[in-house]
């Protein structure tokens, strides 16, 4: 079995920055060198005595993926993780977690005091914490002493370390979209927002763009759908029925656009030539219909990577740490799914 010191001779490095490399220090190493002392390690084999690395360091080298659970959501509520954006970003904090030399614990949250005390009892070393709600940031704060990044947290606590996106830009472009091309009766569809997140920002840049553009967002016009598929299929006959029903959609998520795409073409309402649909990411499902989805993109993958970054910051400075908020932006990418009104 291959040892750190055949990584270390093969790599041409010394012991010290192949222990660097593999547990997270990686700030300390050039990336050519990192690139090299990791494809020695494939190479070789190579596979870090974990139980003798934590007890060294006094951490067990696992950090949390921790999201709300099915009993933490309202009761028909999709849970997370099984849509397109969170297993992208799962798949994507995985990969970096494990390229640090750590592991990744895939947490189910029910209640921020059964959270806190599964991961104190995994000596967890630290967690990212995706789909929290922003008045759960304090409590974490109280109950669980440990370096947390939150992804697409909105609350406002000086505490936070957040990675996220420009939401609220993202409901202007598309609502600046639509009306560019000749509607002014829009819909919205997409999760509750009567609380901080990324659903209200994304309302609240949309409605800004119509009310700058002389335009409003009538209540009838704005359709509550949980983020998934047949959700959104359900909701498109709630948008068909509306008075004065809108010629033009913003749904807050690609998987929600995909069906009502689906429902509006089974009633017969083609798309974009009778409505037309603007959605949000940019997650693949965009591209797997017909017409393929005109949509906000946001860079997951990137969004992932930050949190894990963050993550590993935090642990190499604990309990020194400071918080940072990190946000990335939003593009539109025109597709197929958008036309003048008939």
């Amino acid at each position: 079995m291959p040892t750190l010191q055949d990584v270390a001779r093969a790599a041409g490095v010394s012991k010290m920055t192949v222990s660097n490399v593999l547990n997270g220090r990686q700030g300390r190493v050039s990336p050519a060198t990192v690139a090299r002392v990791l494809d020695v390690v494939t190479q070789l084999g190579y596979v870090p005595n974990a139980t003798a690395r934590s007890l060294s360091a006094r951490r067990s080298n696992i950090v949390a993926l921790a999201f709300p659970g099915r009993e933490g959501r309202d009761a028909g509520r999709v849970v997370p993780l099984t849509n397109p954006h969170d297993s992208l970003f799962l798949s994507e904090v995985e990969a970096h977690v494990t390229r640090a030399g750590l592991y990744l614990m895939v947490h189910s949250v029910n209640s921020v005091e059964s959270t806190a005390s599964s991961l104190r009892s995994w000596n967890v070393d630290g967690a990212i914490f995706l789909g929290t709600r922003a008045d759960e940031v304090a409590a974490l704060h109280a109950t669980y002493q440990a370096p947390m990044v939150f992804v697409d947290n909105h609350g406002t606590s000086p505490l936070i370390s957040n990675v996220g996106i420009e939401d609220r830009l993202g409901g202007q472009l598309a609502a600046r979209h639509l009306i560019e091309a000749g509607h002014r009766r829009i819909g919205f569809v997409g999760p509750r927002f009567d609380e901080p997140g990324v659903v209200r920002e994304r309302h609240a840049g949309f409605v800004q763009a119509l009310e700058e553009a002389g335009l409003g967002l009538r209540p009838e016009h704005v359709v509550r759908c949980d983020a998934g598929f047949e959700a959104a299929v359900a909701a498109s006959a709630v948008v068909l029925d509306a008075p004065d029903r809108p010629t033009a959609v913003f749904a807050t998520a690609d998987v929600i656009a995909a069906g009502l795409l689906k429902g509006f073409v089974r009633a017969g309402v083609s798309v974009p030539g009778q409505m037309s649909i603007v959605g949000f990411d940019d997650s693949e499902v965009s591209r797997h219909v017909t017409p393929e989805i005109t949509t906000l993109r946001q860079d997951i993958p990137g969004k992932a990577e930050v949190a894990v970054d963050l993550l590993l910051d935090q642990l190499r400075r604990w309990p020194a740490v400071r918080p940072e908020r990190r946000v990335l932006g939003v593009t539109l990418v025109e597709r197929e799914s958008v036309a003048p009104p008939a």
